[in-house]
């Protein structure tokens, strides 16, 4: 038994006592710790390696708050004087400072406990950027785990770590370009009602590994539930298999779709939609243009991520992800901002297609807005803009009037 099945924010003081109930030892996945303290350099440097451990092996959680004897769960005591905002936002400062590079996805979860402590989770993602180092205090060190705990890894497991990191990075890269080159041959998996796409792709980092595969049943559980990945700008849609995994479409006429959601059985998410980039209007001075509508695109798209990134929490894929909007088949199409702005910086796009720079995806309590916000303002430096219109001077994204 282990505590990966359940989601952080699921996880109550009756499934941490079930550990010790069922007297579930320490795995590969799963280390306890009765007590946190990080009052020397040396007990920090411990309780970096613990988590750096599992970030370079397989992920995993640590569990502090709990007794064992011989790494076997015994007795769900929690921390004494354990005040959740302060430690927390210390143990964030201490992985942040002392961890290199940078060891993303952490989620840090406090949990009451009847007795009035508290237990406290840290669940730590296989890391797509291993090796990570502990360096504290002039000392470095890098850790593996296996089931019998962390241990120093050697140089050839250090020369294995940087080559697997490279690899799925390209992975990452790989799978974008080939389902981008897919779409502009026309070979998606719908038949689409327009040819001038916005195609958006958040990429779990654990997806690119070989061995991470998401059930069927998952996935159907998921189609049919609250945070059912939805198709961009789709008031309808429905679900199905396909060879690469779940097929959500929203339908139009000629028995073609304007949208589509693809999740893929290794957890890739792809999002495609076919109307919104407007191929043909009638502009003030009685020519037509063809438009991305300034304030529509962004819309649709915040509030598609919003939802797909509770999806990919559904599924049990943590952070981080990697998040890439493009617009394909859009030479010559001009950003429309209406009248009041009366588009004087715009230009027509010069290129058939505009793929944006990856942005990541730390947390998926990440404001979607804020993440897309260097790809929009990407996509308005390619139509002349110095940024979208759209946000106010604190970053806040607000409609444009």
């Amino acid at each position: 038994m282990s505590l990966q099945h359940l989601s952080t924010d699921s996880i109550t003081e009756k499934e941490l006592q079930r550990l010790a109930t069922d007297s579930i030892p320490e795995s590969k996945i799963l280390e306890y710790k009765e007590a946190l303290v990080l009052a020397t350099d040396e007990q920090k440097r411990e309780f970096l390696s613990d988590v750096t451990a599992l970030g370079n092996t397989d992920g995993g959680d640590l569990l502090l708050g709990m007794k064992a004897d011989k790494g076997v769960a015994t007795d769900l005591v929690g921390l004494k004087g354990f005040v959740p905002d302060d430690s927390v936002g210390r143990i964030e400062n201490l992985l942040r400072d002392s961890i290199q590079p940078r060891l993303m996805g952490v989620q840090i979860r406090p949990i009451a406990l009847q007795n009035g402590n508290h237990a406290l989770l840290v669940r730590v993602p296989r890391s797509f950027a291993a090796p990570h180092m502990v360096r504290h205090q002039g000392v470095t060190r890098f850790c593996g785990r296996n089931s019998n705990g962390k241990y120093d890894l050697d140089i050839h497991e250090l020369r294995s770590a940087f080559l697997a990191s490279e690899t799925l990075s390209e992975r990452l890269k790989s799978f974008r370009l080939e389902r981008i080159n897919r779409l502009v041959s026309g070979n998606a998996p719908v038949k689409l009602s327009g040819e001038h796409l916005l195609v958006l792709h958040v990429l779990p980092v654990i997806s690119a590994r070989a061995d991470t595969q998401i059930t069927t049943s998952a996935l159907e559980r998921v189609s049919s539930g609250a945070n059912a990945p939805t198709p961009i700008a789709a008031s309808g849609w429905g679900p199905g298999f396909n060879f690469d995994g779940l097929l959500l479409s929203a339908s139009w006429r000629d028995h073609s779709s304007h949208a589509y959601v693809q999740i893929m059985r290794n957890g890739f998410l792809e999002a495609v939609e076919s109307q919104t980039l407007t191929d043909s209007v009638n502009l003030p001075n009685g020519q037509t243009q063809a438009i991305i509508p300034s304030i529509a695109w962004e819309v649709r798209l915040i509030h598609a991520l919003r939802n797909y990134l509770k999806t990919l929490r559904e599924l049990n894929l943590p952070p981080p992800y990697v998040v890439s909007l493009s617009l394909i088949n859009v030479r010559n199409y001009m950003m429309w901002v209406g009248p009041r702005y009366g588009n004087g910086s715009a230009k027509l796009i010069d290129r058939d297609h505009l793929l944006t720079n990856e942005t990541l995806v730390e947390s998926v309590d990440a404001k979607p807005e804020s993440v897309l916000r260097p790809l929009f303002d990407q996509i308005w430096n390619a139509c002349g803009w110095p940024k979208s219109i759209n946000y106010d001077e604190n970053g806040n994204w607000r409609e444009h009037g």
